[in-house]
């Protein structure tokens, strides 16, 4: 149905509004428009009368219906909402073979109409009571036709679990250095698509193609988004990184190429897929998935519109440096290791003496820098016993709490004395001798911190090389060659604290850091924070329109320990709504227990898939997570219950 420009028109059928990308200086392009499954897209020449919309940095604003009496325009039902539309039909006709009606309306408004409408403007936020379906078919060739030209389509099948989606999987070739293939998956749901966009980030060295998100688990399929994620680029175990001294080209995949060539890809096929020319795009993952997400911002600025980074392995691999001195200390002299029994014994005790100290006694230590402990309180009398501490073991804990420094001073943070029965993860839950082998049978009886600087090492300086007895750590020498062989491979370097990129792009992110973490210190993240935001472009106060950071009390590495078991998923949601709705980030509530925590990428009975982070331990109960620099401070009265409700704490300056 063609019509003449300034001619108005309304179609009786539920139709659905897609926002297009816009020049600089224009208000939104809405189109309306319906299809019979093979339409392509039209092309659009559209005035708007009015320029003072709010635009997203992704230009896929749309006007609410504003308060008060009816004003210029004309209103057409979109669901359960009536929006005004205000755009001036261009003539313009498709091809023959294309099926679809656009229909512009056009209203005549006055300056002071059109200034009421930017006020009541807002985010057109998806949702997963959308309606959004594909435009395209899901086989192999009709995907092929919408992938870059990099891109092989391996297959592309419909599922029905956790909800009925097409599964696509296929890879990417990158060159110079190269071939490589970097394999993904890409899941694109049939029908309720809430416009978004969800990438994978996985831990440690990644290996594998995902289908469900590790932080937060769960399959994001089940709140309605497209869902992509790679191996970046290589295949085997998440935590042997042999490999980058042996293939440049995988080793580059892994740092950033692998991640963002695959970003591209599926991105685009998305869009196509469901005949869009926008949506919102996420990134969300912890340790090496945090990592990947720093790639992202620092590296292809332009890939997300949102990221989500816990924990992304400190600020360098000082971090398997530390686990070097770890491992040395557990082997330094006889009865050093530290057995799990005895750091749970010795974790009730600094419980004991420093839960109180936030002000609320709450079997949780909120900030461990506020916590100090004479172990010899705890000390054996003679020999040895399960409720005490021998001497090599008092030194050992007092070794690991204060981290390894080199001949120019501290290399990084130590473990934290909260929660000190998670240092197990690293320090091994069985004693030496430990084997390097970096499969999964060893991680469980040996020590993961070992076998991560091992490989590491072996990428770094070569493939006999054994770091535990090579490296010294009290040679300058050793260490300035750790940095130089992580420059030179482009991994392990300290993270580019410069994001005016993606600050000028529009993007926004949040960091969160376990504050129990022995992996990943919540310090070094705090830090790379302030540097951060000293370089942004209106130094922290700019930056704070870009960033947040939050420290998630009782949390281990990435999760565990006796935090709060949906912290990353609250956070996400947070995300979400400062991305497209404009909130800024504030105080969040995040939950520990099944009758509580709310995950965020449950299906529908419930159940979280892919889970690989064990769950927190603790009665069920809220924990307030602040913004830094506020911190939760308890305001309530001291029962048995009140410590466990949030809205008996508030977010406040220390």
């Amino acid at each position: 149905m063609a019509k003449k420009d300034g001619e108005l028109a309304i179609e009786p059928w539920p139709l659905i509004y897609f926002a297009f990308p816009l020049k600089e200086g224009h208000g939104p392009r809405l189109a309306r428009k319906s299809w019979d499954g093979k339409a392509g897209k039209p092309e659009l020449a559209t005035d708007v009368l009015a320029d003072s919309f709010f635009l997203h940095r992704r230009n896929t604003l749309v006007p609410e219906q504003p308060t008060g009496s009816n004003f210029c325009g004309r209103e057409q039902e979109i669901g359960t909402q009536r929006m005004p539309i205000m755009v001036r039909l261009t003539a313009g006709r498709l091809g023959a073979a294309c099926s679809l009606t656009l229909v512009f309306v056009l209203a005549s408004c006055s300056t002071a109409d059109a200034d009421s409408m930017a006020t009541n403007a807002s985010v057109l936020v998806p949702s997963a009571q959308s309606t959004m379906a594909p435009a395209a078919e899901c086989n192999v060739s009709a995907i092929q036709a919408m992938a870059p030209a990099d891109t092989t389509i391996v297959s592309a099948e419909a599922i029905v679990e956790p909800v009925a989606h097409c599964r696509v999987e296929g890879y990417v070739t990158t060159n110079d250095p190269g071939p490589n293939e970097v394999n993904f998956r890409l899941q694109l749901p049939d029908k309720d698509w809430a416009g978004r966009f969800y990438f994978i980030g996985l831990g440690g060295s990644a290996g594998y193609v995902p289908t469900d998100s590790q932080v937060p688990a769960g399959n994001p399929l089940n709140m309605g988004f497209a869902v992509a994620g790679t191996d970046t680029g290589r295949q085997g175990s998440m935590l042997d990184w042999r490999f980058m001294g042996e293939d440049p080209a995988k080793a580059m995949d892994h740092v950033h190429r692998g991640g963002h060539v695959v970003t591209v890809a599926t991105q685009q096929i998305t869009k196509q897929y469901y005949d869009v020319d926008s949506m919102y795009r996420y990134h969300s993952g912890c340790s090496g998935g945090g990592r990947m997400g720093m790639m992202a911002i620092d590296r292809h600025p332009e890939d997300y519109d949102g990221v989500l980074i816990g924990a992304p392995g400190g600020r360098s691999s000082a971090t398997q440096l530390k686990f070097l001195y770890n491992t040395r200390q557990m082997i330094r002299e006889p009865g050093a290791w530290l057995s799990p029994a005895k750091l749970q014994m010795a974790e009730g005790h600094v419980l004991k003496a420093c839960d109180a100290l936030d002000g609320a006694k709450d079997q949780m230590i909120n900030d461990h820098r506020m916590c100090s402990f004479d172990f010899q309180t705890i000390a054996c009398k003679a020999g040895d016993g399960e409720d005490c501490l021998t001497q090599p073991e008092i030194r050992s804990i007092e070794a690991v709490l204060e981290g390894p420094s080199s001949p120019k001073g501290k290399l990084t943070e130590g473990f934290p004395i909260s929660n000190l029965s998670v240092w197990s993860g690293f320090l091994g839950a069985s004693p030496p001798p430990w084997s390097p082998e970096p499969s999964p049978d060893n991680m469980q009886k040996g020590s993961p911190g070992y076998v991560i600087v091992d490989t590491l090492a072996r990428a770094y300086f070569g493939q006999e090389y054994d770091v535990l007895k090579d490296f010294d750590l009290s040679s300058q020498k050793d260490i300035d060659a750790w940095f130089a062989a992580a420059k030179r491979l482009d991994f392990g370097y300290p993270y580019n604290t410069d994001l005016r990129p993606f600050q000028r792009d529009g993007g926004k992110v949040l960091f969160w850091n376990g504050v129990s973490d022995p992996c990943c210190s919540d310090i070094e993240t705090e830090q790379y924070f302030l540097e951060a935001g000293n370089k942004a472009d209106g130094g922290m106060a700019g930056f704070r329109d870009m960033a947040a950071y939050y420290r998630i009390p009782g949390m281990a590495h990435c999760g565990g320990g006796t935090g709060p078991a949906d912290a990353p998923d609250q956070l996400l949601r947070e995300l979400i709504a400062w991305v497209e709705k404009g909130k800024a980030p504030g105080p969040v509530v995040a939950h520990r227990g099944p009758d509580r925590a709310k995950m965020a990428f449950a299906d529908q009975s419930g159940t979280v898939s892919g889970v690989i982070v064990p769950p927190p331990t603790g009665t069920s109960r809220d924990f307030l997570l602040c913004p830094y620099p506020t911190v939760a401070t308890f305001k309530g009265v001291q029962t048995s219950g009140g410590v466990y409700d949030a809205a008996n704490w508030q977010c406040q300056k220390r």
